[in-house]
């Protein structure tokens, strides 16, 4: 595997818990319009899902994900969309392929993953869901279970991550190639580097981290050797990306 498959890898790996059920779907804001629908579809089919959370303001994914709406799915792209949250587009976006009666909420103030936990979890009083459902962009999941399940003072196992296909990367040369040639727009490759080079970072509990020893913002996380080794490599991709 090469360096980047194997942070791609290690993002994207997810729990296998096949028994997992819970009456509550959050929508975390991300860029990727094609999640959005697939999550749409199976809460269509999976009536045990009575609540969907849609959460996100204007953030760094805003941008990306009209972009990727206008290649993707045009024809439900409105002029105003530039003026609404992340929560706010991806109601629209999902609520077109589901229709089935929900109850729904939305957070449309919070701008970066610990904001996203905080004031999600503000939306309720006394009937916070003990688990739910997860969506979020593949390659920033791992951290933003790990977020919300300290801010929502969960146990991991309690979220579980949905994103339907994980993304296997062939390699990085010019853009992203996977194994699934679809995913090979999804992100640009300014974005895609900052995503998973950045994440590792925040990752990995360093002064540099978000970890205990760095921002403090997250629980320890112990990344493995190999991982961070690759993460080394791949640094100098980073250095002139600008997302902190």
């Amino acid at each position: 595997m090469s360096d980047f498959s194997i942070l791609v890898d290690y993002l994207t790996t997810i729990p296998e818990n096949p028994n997992f059920q819970s009456d509550t779907l959050l929508i975390a804001g991300n860029s990727l319009p094609n999640l959005i629908v697939a999550a749409a579809k199976f809460c269509e089919q999976d009536s045990s899902i009575q609540r969907v959370v849609f959460v996100g303001g204007i953030g760094h994914g805003t941008a990306p994900l009209i972009a990727n709406c206008k290649k993707m799915y045009p024809e439900l792209v409105r002029t105003d969309w530039e003026q609404l949250s992340e929560a706010e587009i991806t109601e629209e976006i999902f609520l077109h392929y589901c229709s089935r009666k929900l109850t729904v909420m939305l957070e449309k103030k919070s701008t970066n993953t610990g904001e996203n936990a905080r004031f999600s979890f503000g939306l309720f009083n006394q009937e916070t869901p003990e688990n739910f459902w997860l969506v979020q962009d593949p390659l920033v999941q791992k951290r933003t279970q790990i977020t919300f399940a300290k801010e929502w003072g969960l146990n991991l196992s309690a979220i579980q991550p949905l994103f339907f296909e994980q993304p296997k990367l062939i390699d990085f040369v010019a853009y992203p190639h996977f194994e699934n040639p679809k995913m090979d727009s999804w992100w640009s490759p300014n974005y895609f580097l900052s995503l998973v080079v950045g994440e590792i970072r925040r990752l990995n509990d360093d002064d540099e981290g978000y970890g205990p020893n760095g921002m403090g913002f997250i629980p320890h996380v112990d990344v493995p050797e190999n991982v961070l080794a690759s993460y080394r490599s791949c640094q100098k991709f980073l250095e002139h990306i600008e997302r902190k």
